[in-house]
């Protein structure tokens, strides 16, 4: 077994963790921790020092943290204990780290809605409709099948593994989208067991882009939207599923305009 045969083994690790996206991200992260290491079917010669030369070269925290995350996952699946000292180490690498700070241009969510609705593709439309009205994540969105839905006269509920793996559950009722709940209906009917009933998201992230937004516009859209209606900041958060009222607060500031 090659090294490649070994990170493939890691990768496989990582998706009985995760969904998709993120564990490619780690096995990526990890597959640039790695440069210049020449490992066999095991991690037994792996050069610790050279890990922690590349961590040092990471600037921004968040790309910090996805290195560091992968590294200690890989420990955990070839049985590696690091000592209090190299544990230190990375530590104090990530607190030289730095916010990436981005100049973000505002977004009018009118004029998004307005494009939206003048989409001809059905399921495209009824895709990016779904995440305004749910504030599901466009990756949790891609992954559902009818199998994941429950369609009764008054709310279609989407079933699916979340975030950190957690089983969840969102609605979309009638009462409050009822041109969407019918289209919705429609599609779930019309789509066979076996397949998906919305678009990949690199597919939907690619034609949001060419549109002049991004999926996860939507889903701050769908926070500031929710707030707009109920003024609880509370409900913002269960309804996006926020471990943290502080990630509320920063999608109730985003670059959003409702």
């Amino acid at each position: 077994m090659m090294k490649y045969d070994l990170l493939s083994a890691y990768k496989n690790y990582l998706l009985v963790l995760y969904r998709p996206d993120t564990a490619n991200t780690y096995y990526k992260k990890l597959c640039t921790l790695f440069e210049g290491q020449s490992l066999t079917d095991t991690a037994n010669n792996l050069d610790i020092d050279k890990i922690l030369d590349n961590l040092g070269t990471i600037k921004h925290k968040n790309r910090f943290s996805q290195s560091k995350n992968a590294f200690l996952h890989f420990c955990v699946f070839q049985n590696i204990t690091l000592s209090a000292d190299i544990l230190e180490i990375i530590e104090q690498l990530e607190r030289t780290t730095r916010k990436k700070h981005r100049k973000l241009k505002p977004i009018e969510f009118v004029q998004v809605d307005k494009k939206i609705k003048r989409i001809r593709n059905k399921k495209l439309k009824l895709s990016y409709q779904t995440i305004i009205a749910t504030g599901l994540r466009v990756s949790e969105l891609s992954g559902i099948n009818p199998e994941n839905c429950t369609v009764t006269n008054n709310t279609i509920t989407f079933s699916f593994v979340g975030k950190g793996g957690k089983n969840e559950v969102v609605e979309v009722q009638a009462a409050a989208y009822s041109k969407l709940y019918q289209s919705l209906k429609e599609l779930i009917d019309g789509t066979s067991k076996d397949k998906k009933i919305f678009y990949s998201a690199n597919y939907l992230q690619r034609q949001a882009k060419e549109l002049g937004f991004t999926c996860h516009d939507l889903r701050r859209a769908c926070a500031k939207l929710e707030y707009k209606k109920s003024r609880s900041k509370k409900q913002v958060k269960e309804k996006l599923r926020h471990a943290n009222i502080k990630t509320t607060k920063i999608y109730l500031k985003s670059k959003v305009k409702i």
